[in-house]
């Protein structure tokens, strides 16, 4: 049985936090694939101006409407890579979760590009089971560092120059 949640352990969040803190501070931060939304609270908490929380889970986007539209923390309920044609904003820093094998990683970097979802200088990471590798590149974005925590990777992309 597959759980429909899989949270972000606290270390893997708590590095994250760690790794970003410096930007997060009045960031535009995007949460795909949030979940619980421990780490879209977090990068709020951590100072980011806007944060936006998407899921296609009715059970996750439910459990985070207490914290919906108020302080600039939205929540959207949304199948990716679809919804991301109605996000109409750059994000300064964009978090990416997708249960691991559900085939939505490069659809949805695509969709990223596709839109122009990623601010020119803001950095996207993705998390994978160290057993789902992903590309140095897809088109324009860029593996700029790896960090490992167990079996989960966080892989960093910028968009290339």
């Amino acid at each position: 049985m597959v759980t429909p949640i899989r949270p972000t352990t606290a270390k893997v969040r708590e590095a994250l936090i760690n790794i970003w803190r410096a930007q997060l501070q009045g960031a535009a931060f995007l949460d795909l694939c949030t979940g619980t939304g421990a780490v879209a609270l977090a990068a709020r908490q951590a100072g980011a101006r806007l944060v936006v929380a998407v899921d296609s889970s009715a059970k996750a986007i439910r459990a985070l409407a207490p914290q919906a539209n108020r302080d600039n923390f939205f929540v959207v309920q949304g199948r990716l890579p679809g919804c991301l044609r109605h996000l109409k904003t750059a994000f300064d820093l964009i978090y990416f979760d997708p249960p691991y094998a559900s085939g939505l990683y490069l659809p949805v970097l695509t969709g990223i590009l596709t839109y122009q979802l990623l601010a020119p200088e803001g950095e996207l990471a993705v998390e994978h089971h160290q057993h789902v590798p992903l590309p140095d590149h897809v088109q324009h974005l860029v593996r700029v560092r790896q960090k490992t925590y167990g079996d989960t990777v966080l892989s960093f992309y910028r968009l290339a120059d």
